[in-house]
């Protein structure tokens, strides 16, 4: 008897049926990046806890949230979004006066400020009413006039108003998304 349930909890581990806290699966990565654009190499994911990856394997695994998609990728998102803050306020503490470094390519870092400052809060990961960023990217090219057409009348957040060159940098930022 005990060799069988030896057995079964092994095959079980293997398989990915039970999850004792061990982060993130291929699966896992695979969703994260479709979904959401995020690389298993990138700041959020690397520098997440043991706990909070764990957390997320369940989130993105929990059968009742796979029976209702829109329900696991809305909590996936709001926990990554989590995740995200907390992970960008522990690693400010420690480097006095940067910024969190999300975005590694030079040319969207302007674009990355903007949206930090301005729109991360729906869009970083998206809400059930506002797309994220990355989804915006999969949608086409971005250039100043789109967004500002978008931001003065179809966005729920509207008017915002950006000068040009914060156009072309959030533009440049949502276009590196893609």
């Amino acid at each position: 008897m005990r060799t069988a349930v030896l057995l079964a909890i092994g095959l079980m581990l293997l398989t990915g049926g039970v999850s004792f806290a061990a982060g993130l699966t291929e699966q896992d990565y695979r969703y994260l990046k479709t979904e959401l654009g995020l690389d298993r190499d990138g700041f959020v994911l690397t520098n997440a806890t043991p706990g909070d990856q764990a957390r997320l394997h369940d989130i993105i695994n929990d059968p009742v949230f796979k029976q209702i998609p829109q329900s696991r990728d809305l909590n996936v998102a709001m926990y990554v979004f989590n995740v995200e803050m907390q992970t960008c306020q522990s690693w400010e503490l420690g480097h006095p006066g940067q910024e969190c470094p999300i975005v590694t390519d030079e040319r969207a870092k302007p674009g990355w400020a903007i949206a930090d400052n301005q729109c991360n809060a729906c869009h970083f990961t998206g809400t059930a009413t506002a797309p994220s960023f990355f989804k915006l990217a999969k949608r086409g090219t971005w250039d100043e006039k789109k967004l500002a057409d978008v931001l003065k009348s179809g966005h729920a957040m509207s008017p915002i108003t950006l000068q040009s060159q914060q156009l072309r940098d959030l533009a440049v930022y949502i276009n590196s998304l893609n």
